[in-house]
């Protein structure tokens, strides 16, 4: 059995395939079974499988695989941009409520969804780079906006200094912030909490 054609093939997936990326290069799923069984493969959830080397697969690889849609958000968006230093123990991912939400059954990585109107997933939907891949991510003024209306789930800490490195960001663009704080009719709640701050 030539291991490496098959690696290659994970390789070119960033670590992570669906069946049918194995599949429509002409290999049989009953491969992916024995490569199972030889340990060089693992399956995620249906669907979806990764290889198993000495270096685990980026869980930013694997929330890009299966949820591409999605939009990485809140505490997640937060430690990215450098606006926490507290590393979540889950991804905090945005997504469409129209979308079925048995897609979004996952035992790993951790994930927390977010299920949002398709009007508020576009608003200020960006890309950053993480962890050598590009992810979807609302952009730093949109991230502050959802950290002040979901402001009584957070951790005040985690709050306080988003915040503080938002208003101390040379990045931010507070024109933006408040066009979005009007979009998502949070506006005078924006206005006083940045305002504080400034």
């Amino acid at each position: 059995m030539d291991i490496d054609k098959y690696k290659k093939i994970f390789d070119k997936h960033g670590g992570v395939i669906k069946l049918s990326d194995f599949t429509s290069q002409g290999y049989h799923n009953t491969t992916l079974n024995k490569l199972m069984e030889l340990g060089y493969v693992g399956k995620i959830k249906s669907g979806y499988y990764e290889w198993i080397d000495d270096l685990p697969v980026s869980e930013a690889a694997i929330i890009n695989k299966l949820y591409s849609e999605g939009v990485v958000c809140l505490e997640s968006a937060l430690y990215i941009y450098g606006y926490s230093d507290r590393v979540p123990n889950t991804w905090h991912i945005a997504v469409s409520k129209n979308n079925s939400k048995s897609k979004y059954k996952i035992d790993y990585p951790f994930v927390k969804f977010y299920f949002l109107i398709d009007a508020y997933i576009e608003l200020g939907r960006s890309t950053a780079e993480y962890e050598g891949h590009l992810i979807s991510i609302f952009d730093r003024d949109r991230t502050i906006c959802d950290v002040i209306r979901y402001e009584n789930k957070m951790d005040k800490e985690i709050f306080n200094k988003a915040i503080l490195a938002y208003v101390r960001d040379p990045k931010k663009r507070i024109g933006k912030l408040l066009d979005y704080a009007k979009t998502m009719n949070i506006a005078k709640k924006v206005d006083r909490i940045i305002g504080m701050w400034m």
